[in-house]
Formats: C-alpha cells, sequence, structure tokens
C-alpha cells in the first residue's frame, strides 16, 4: 500500500471516532438533560404540595427563610440554569410565590386579631386567585420542561381513514347482549 492510501485510511478512521466521540457526547448531555428536567418537574410539584400544605397553617412558628424561598422552589431555582427558556417563568413564578407569601401574612395576622373577619383559603376568591393562576404557572413551566426533554406526550393526529365503508345501516349504541 502507498502512503496516500495509508493517509485516506487513518483520516476516515479519525473521522470515525471523532463522530462516535460527537454522537457519544450528545448522548451524554442528553441524559443529563433528562434527569436534570425529571428533577425540576419532581421540584415543581413538591413546591406546589408545599404551598397547598400551607394555606390556614399559622406562621408563627415557621422560619421566616422557609417561607421565603422554601426548599422545593430552592431546588428548582438550582436546576433551572440548565433550561434557559425557563427564565422568565422562573421570575413569574418567584413574583407568584412573593404575592402568596403576603397574601398569607395578612391572612395569619387577620386571624390572630380577630375571630371572625378571615375565611379559610379554600373558601377566599383572592386565595383561589393567586393560586390558580401560581397553579396554570407551574403546569405549563412543567409542560415546557417536559418538551425540552422529549418527554412531552404527543397529541392524537387525525389519520383521515374514512370508516364509512365498513357499515351500511346505523351504529348501535346499545351494547351487544
Amino acid at each position: 500500500m502507498n502512503a496516500t492510501v495509508l493517509a485516506i485510511l487513518l483520516v476516515g478512521a479519525l473521522m470515525l471516532v471523532a463522530g462516535a466521540w460527537a454522537r457519544y457526547l450528545a448522548h451524554r448531555r442528553n441524559q443529563y438533560l433528562r434527569a436534570r428536567g425529571y428533577e425540576l418537574i419532581a421540584a415543581l410539584k413538591a413546591y406546589s404540595a408545599w404551598v397547598d400544605c400551607q394555606r390556614d397553617e399559622p406562621f408563627l412558628c415557621r422560619d421566616a427563610d422557609e417561607l421565603s424561598v422554601p426548599e422545593p422552589l430552592a431546588r428548582a431555582l438550582g436546576i433551572k440554569a440548565a433550561f434557559p427558556a425557563l427564565s422568565q417563568h422562573t421570575l413569574r413564578l418567584l413574583q407568584a410565590h412573593s404575592r402568596l407569601v403576603e397574601y398569607l401574612w395578612q391572612q395569619n395576622l387577620l386571624r390572630l386579631s380577630q375571630a371572625v373577619g378571615w375565611r379559610p383559603a379554600y373558601q377566599d376568591p383572592q386565595y383561589l386567585q393567586i393560586r390558580g393562576a401560581q397553579e396554570d404557572l407551574i403546569q405549563e413551566m412543567i409542560g415546557m420542561c417536559q418538551e425540552a426533554i422529549g418527554d412531552r406526550q404527543q397529541e392524537w393526529r387525525r389519520t383521515g381513514t374514512d370508516f364509512s365503508f365498513s357499515s351500511d345501516g346505523p351504529i348501535s349504541t346499545v351494547p351487544p347482549a
């Protein structure tokens, strides 16, 4: 074999190795992104559950740091760096959390100062509005995360098949006996 053929084979082998290495790195990155995505989804769901546990609970015995940034929200904030597309949503979630904690503090103070005049959170339209908007935002973030990691369920698409040829008679809704 002459040197030219050997050089071509060597370059080809190096290109194959470089291509395989690039595929391996892309696969590892996808695995990392997927794992981080599942962690973010779990943290958002845990934060939502944390919020639900806070309504109608007195704040006096709680740590102020826990209320300002609870542990599940802190985990979500730490993970969101892997998903730059969620940065605006994360800012909106922090703002919603601030509004919710402010509302809960006001309700807590009202409950302590008066025996009447306050309602349980599940009966208060203001709480339901704040919490509903927050839950919608969390669901939107989870959907975006699922889409980013390729875990979004594909929607059913119409096949275009016409089944009218299969029966000339009317369709019965009565189950067979």
